[in-house]
């Protein structure tokens, strides 16, 4: 019982420390924070000056959408901060229109949270997610008592949040790629770091890495696409991608078959990234080209990849352009019973519309630093990371209150207001990044600032005691609600996804081998979008599972390399589907379709498993090799009880 007790004293302590970590490895992002100040902190200026400071505040909530902006292409960023000025300005207008309604504020201000939660996790959008939107509707809904006001404060938070839009899109006319460039820089570095590896037995292990990498500038550049878009730069750099795939592909070919990396590919590699990261410099120096012979296609892959860099004009196939996948399509494909994003938002919308209920019920004035922090705690995606961001949030905000306080008490106005508020924002990005506790400490102020600096407050130790009473609530609530509700969802989800996306690449590769699929029939389209979906929905049960505090952590663990062999099989797919490819025999196909559910039901079902061998698939060596891997993989997972437990296939 000691050994117990002193285990989970060890893990609390654990948790605590990894909570309060200082990040040292990210620079602090000055012109961000710089910029989101001048943007949360113009409007009440203006405000100021036209004699109307509580208007002022309210357009400065606008500047929150700011804080959505992340590195990302500017045709992602441009309906992004767009669509947050919306959501904030509606929630603002909501927010007046139901001062007097309490009930309907809860539910209100719930289904907000959750509609937000459900369109940042469905898209994997960066960002504050829920809160400030949470945040917004709180702030008005407790700061006037006039719902006629509704449409007012809803266009006063768009025109300050447009000025946000502005901020975020300076940058267009003098660097439209910006994100586009980096991201396959990043490309082109890590490519090299890797193939540097190619001697160490950690080779295939520091794949991951790689692949990582791949999937980020995929990602990146898909987000990019406009169908305005036919400007040289961008298929540049979609060209240069595809080209590190190829790199990627024949170099793990390379290795398996004992062939060692040329010196000079390294080489050449190494100066397509230094090229690419030269300010205003977008072609390559002379290229140390090295005699190769037709069979050598890694070198022919990167002297193409110079080629591409070097042209003043690029020519691109129809089937290289990436574009992200339709936005009812991700959409759609979020509402099904297994979806943790669906989930996620269900249970963030429920336990906040019950801490504002218990705020009302308690008569808490104001009432909405209660559900404010409850937001705040579920922000976590998994149950250690809600714990982290509990005791962030209380010591944070306890800290923060304080300041607070202090600021409040010299009744501020007019001047002092707007450089509070510029203050407090910038240093809240800036802290960020560091941890989120220390980003409370600024957070906690400037929202008291923007909702009590017109209001006047007597007794400042009771408003400062009332408030961490308030703030110790809303934790609680968030927490206890993360504990109670599917707080293991993840973890027993985990077996059967695996199944579900071992299965949908069973389904894609026999449309993609089999001789009976119709020609252009768009059925092998529909199988791949189901295997990208599968594998997406996996990824996140998957990363959602290993902070739950489950007793299946090991079997979470086990399953990583079965995961990762899943989506290298999942790439290696996708390309076979843009080449021209033989047809297998029905027995080949019945081998492939044998060793996939074979495969699936040692996952899901705990069936025994013995490796089948797998079918000659010719022109895709790569294929076959990372299906034997695959089944080593699934080979090797670690299985709970003893071994009689199991079914036999």
């Amino acid at each position: 019982m000691r050994k117990q007790e002193d285990n989970k004293r060890s893990q609390f302590l654990k948790l605590a420390a990894q909570a309060f970590a200082i990040n040292k490895q990210v620079p602090l992002p000055w012109t961000k924070a710089l910029s989101a100040g001048v943007c949360s902190a113009l409007p009440v200026l203006i405000g100021v000056l036209m004699g109307q400071v509580q208007y002022g505040l309210i357009a400065g909530l606008g500047g929150l959408a700011f804080l959505y902006m992340f590195n990302e292409p500017y045709a992602l960023r441009s309906k992004k901060i767009f669509f947050a000025v919306l959501g904030l300005s509606f929630s603002a207008g909501l927010g007046t229109l139901l001062s007097q309604s309490p009930v309907l504020a809860a539910l209100a201000v719930g289904s907000i949270g959750a509609i937000a939660v459900f369109i940042f996790g469905a898209y994997q959008f960066k960002g504050p997610s829920a809160i400030f939107f949470v945040l917004v509707f709180l702030i008005t809904n407790n700061m006037v008592e006039e719902p006629s006001l509704a449409v007012l404060h809803a266009a006063l938070v768009f025109a300050g949040g447009f000025l946000s839009w502005g901020m975020a899109m300076w940058g267009w006319k003098l660097n439209p790629y910006a994100a586009e460039k980096a991201a396959v820089k990043k490309e082109y570095d890590e490519l090299a770091l890797w193939l540097e590896s190619a001697d160490s037995p950690n080779f295939y292990e520091s794949r991951q890495k790689m692949w990582v990498t791949i999937k980020a500038a995929e990602s990146t550049l898909e987000s990019g696409y406009s169908i305005r878009t036919t400007v040289t730069e961008r298929q540049r750099l979609v060209s240069l991608h595809q080209q590190v795939k190829l790199i990627y592909s024949d170099a793990i070919e390379r290795v398996a078959n004992g062939s060692a990396i040329p010196a000079q590919a390294l080489e050449n590699i190494r100066l397509i990234a230094l090229s690419m990261g030269a300010a205003g410099n977008n072609r390559a120096p002379a290229s140390g080209s090295e005699e190769h012979g037709p069979d050598d296609v890694l070198s022919q892959h990167i002297q193409k990849a110079y080629s591409i860099l070097n042209a003043t004009a690029v020519t691109q196939n129809a089937s290289e352009e990436l574009v992200a996948d339709p936005f009812t399509t991700v959409f759609f494909n979020s509402f099904n019973k297994n979806s943790m994003v669906f989930f996620a938002a269900l249970r963030f919308g429920v336990v906040v519309t019950i801490a504002a209920l218990i705020a009302n019920f308690l008569n808490v004035e104001p009432s909405y630093w209660i559900p404010l922090s409850c937001a705040a705690v579920m922000s976590g995606a998994t149950v250690i990371s809600t714990f982290n961001r509990a005791l962030q949030r209380s010591t944070g905000t306890i800290v923060g209150i304080v300041i607070a306080a202090i600021l409040l008490s010299f009744q501020p106005e007019s001047l002092f207001i707007v450089l509070a508020i510029f203050t407090l924002t910038a240093l809240t990005e800036l802290a960020i990044v560091l941890n989120y506790a220390v980003a409370a400490f600024f957070i906690t102020p400037n929202a008291l600032m923007i909702a009590e600096s017109t209001s006047q407050i007597g007794d400042i130790s009771y408003f400062a005691s009332a408030r961490v009473i308030d703030v110790l609530i809303g934790s609680a609530i968030g927490l206890i609600g993360t504990l109670l509700i599917g707080r293991r969802r993840a973890s027993s989800l985990l077996p059967r996804m695996t199944a579900k996306a071992l299965r949908s690449q069973q389904r894609f590769i026999g449309m993609l081998f089999s001789p009976h699929t119709p020609s252009n029939s768009g059925f092998d389209t529909i199988e791949q979008q189901k295997m990208k979906t599968n594998l997406i929905d996996l990824k996140l049960v998957f990363e959602t599972a290993r902070g739950e505090l489950s007793s299946n952590k090991g079997e979470a663990a086990s399953l990583l390399p079965v995961f990762f062999a899943l989506e290298q099989l999942g790439f290696l797919l996708e390309n076979a589907a843009q080449i021209n490819r033989q047809t297998l025999s029905p027995l080949g196909l019945g081998q492939l379709y044998l060793v996939f559910e074979m495969m699936a039901n040692a996952v899901e079902d705990k069936w025994l498993f013995s490796k089948q061998p797998v079918p000659e698939i010719p022109g895709f060596p790569d294929i076959e090799r990372e299906l034997t891997e695959l089944q080593e993989a699934v080979n090797i997972l670690k299985r709970p009880g003893p071994a009689n437990n199991f079914k036999r296939f």
